[in-house]
C-alpha cells in the first residue's frame, strides 16, 4: 500500500492557481469541509457551503501576498493550499487553508501541497489555524512538526462557532 501511495503523490502536479480554476479550487474546498467538518457542524449548515460562492472568493482575494497552489493529477484537481503573510503578524507565513479531496487523503497529496507551500514561503516561522476537534488534521500538522503555541480562537460559519487552535512550525 506505500508503494500505491508514494506512486499516486508522485503523479501529482503541483502548479500555481489561477483565476481560472476558481470553480475547481471551489470544488476541492467545498467536497473537503463537507467530508472533514461532518462531526463538527450541523448537516444544514454544510448544506449551505456553494462552490460558486467559494469561487468568487478565491477570485476576490483582497491579500497581494496570498498564493494558492493546486494538486493536479490527470487533468483533475484534488487539492489545494493557500498561503502567504500571517494576518496578524508579518514576521510569520501563514497556511490559510489545505484541502485535499477525500478520495485522495492519505496517499501524500496533502503533504507534496505542504512542502510545495512552505519551499515558497519567505518568512522563517509559519503559523495556521485548525479546529480543535478536528484530530485527523491536528495530526497531519504535527508530523510536519508544527506545535501548539497557546493562542485559540473561533472560526463562525453558518451561526456556529467552532473552536480553533492555533500552530507555528519553527524553522
Amino acid at each position: 500500500m506505500g508503494v500505491l501511495r508514494r506512486l499516486r503523490a508522485r503523479g501529482t502536479v503541483i502548479r500555481p492557481a489561477h483565476a481560472s480554476d476558481s470553480l475547481l479550487v471551489a470544488a476541492v474546498y467545498v467536497r473537503s469541509w463537507r467530508a472533514e467538518y461532518r462531526h463538527l457542524l450541523p448537516p444544514q449548515a454544510l448544506a449551505t457551503l456553494d462552490e460558486q460562492k467559494w469561487a468568487a472568493r478565491f477570485r476576490s482575494q483582497p491579500n497581494p501576498g496570498r498564493s494558492t497552489l493546486v494538486a493536479v493529477q490527470r487533468r483533475r484537481t484534488v487539492g489545494m493550499v493557500s498561503f502567504g503573510p500571517d494576518r496578524d503578524d508579518a514576521i510569520f507565513g501563514e497556511i490559510y487553508a489545505i484541502y485535499v479531496l477525500p478520495a485522495i487523503q492519505r496517499m501524500g497529496v496533502g503533504r507534496r501541497l505542504m512542502d510545495s507551500a512552505l519551499a515558497r514561503m519567505d518568512a522563517r516561522n509559519v503559523r495556521l489555524w485548525c479546529a480543535v476537534a478536528n484530530n485527523t488534521t491536528r495530526e497531519f500538522y504535527e508530523r510536519f512538526g508544527f506545535v501548539l503555541d497557546g493562542a485559540v480562537g473561533t472560526y463562525d460559519i453558518c451561526d456556529v462557532s467552532v473552536p480553533t487552535v492555533r500552530y507555528t512550525l519553527f524553522r
